[in-house]
């Protein structure tokens, strides 16, 4: 009875140990410090920004802000992950916002024992500013997370008080259109998002009255949106491959912005949260509703960063 007794332990003790060395989790691993899947854009802006990104060992596809994260391996799509792909990583915890996918998966990697850990996206400057206060303080750089805050507040500030100048007259129509690649079409950015945040702080008006989420596009709901200035994310912007071939598509073509080309680039992670980077993209999306001669190129394409620091 004793042996048959003790063949459920030992097959417990079997599988443990069989998860263990899948995940790599032994003391080396322990002792090396946190490894970090994250699969958030604004979550892996954030690190890069508190100097805390050693952490990290992946990412997800659109992740891809500053421009020296695209040397870690992709696990793929975030909202069409592969449990496998996180696994062979060796993680010690996957990191997100909410927004990933299949569930299956997320309960895959549940089970094989990686932490799954959601810290919500922050929706308005005051939660994104906690949000990066809490990465600071879950990764020991607090000092970083400090002194990276207060320059924020300081441009938020200067940029806010421009924007209080810019109030006067009627405002520019502006349509921003997003490439879903999820669902391979463009969107439109409703009201009440970041971008429609940064596009009032820029003296515009969404041309869009929907509220929360976004709006598919068709050729008849872009004309009737009638928009002054188009603002493309790099995704859908770049599939067309320049502002006088996106001004040309279907619907935009009738529109007053795609008419006087008025169509302008903006990389996806300025714009679809909010972040360090805010006060300088406003100032840009602001020069281009002006229609300033020095911003009239249109294209915020990532800027070169220094190299990363050696990945474990």
């Amino acid at each position: 009875m004793r042996a048959q007794g003790s063949r459920p332990a030992a097959r417990r003790a079997l599988l443990l140990a069989a998860a263990a060395a899948q995940l790599g989790c032994g003391r080396a691993d322990v002792e090396a410090g946190p490894r970090v899947v994250s699969v958030s854009k604004q979550i892996n802006e954030y690190l890069y920004a508190i100097d805390a990104e050693g952490v990290l060992v992946a990412r997800d596809l659109t992740s891809t802000y500053p421009p020296a994260i695209r040397s870690l391996p992709s696990v793929g799509y975030h909202r069409a992950l592969s449990a496998e792909g996180i696994i062979s990583t060796r993680p010690t915890l996957l990191l997100t916002d909410g927004n990933l996918g299949p569930d299956a998966v997320v309960e895959r990697v549940r089970q094989v024992g990686i932490p799954v850990v959601v810290l919500r996206p922050g929706s308005t400057p005051d939660s994104a500013r906690l949000l990066m206060a809490k990465l600071g303080a879950m990764f020991h750089h607090e000092p970083q997370a400090d002194s990276v805050l207060a320059a924020w507040r300081r441009e938020m500030a200067r940029v806010l008080a421009d924007s209080a100048r810019r109030s006067a007259g009627p405002p520019p129509r502006v349509l921003l259109m997003h490439f879903g690649q999820l669902v391979n079409d463009y969107l439109a950015v409703n009201r009440g998002s970041a971008a429609d945040q940064m596009i009032r702080w820029a003296g515009g008006v969404n041309a869009v009255d929907s509220v929360g989420g976004m709006t598919r596009l068709t050729p008849e709901l872009i004309a009737k949106a009638a928009p002054d200035v188009i603002v493309a994310t790099d995704v859908g912007f770049d599939r067309v491959g320049s502002a006088e071939k996106f001004a040309t598509l279907p619907g935009v073509s009738l529109t007053p912005a795609g008419k006087a080309g008025r169509v302008y680039r903006v990389d996806e992670s300025e714009i679809m949260y909010f972040g360090p980077r805010t006060p300088a993209s406003v100032e840009r999306l602001a020069g281009w509703l002006r229609g300033d001669a020095a911003t009239a190129g249109g294209d915020s394409r990532p800027r070169p960063a220094a190299s990363a620091p050696p990945r474990r």
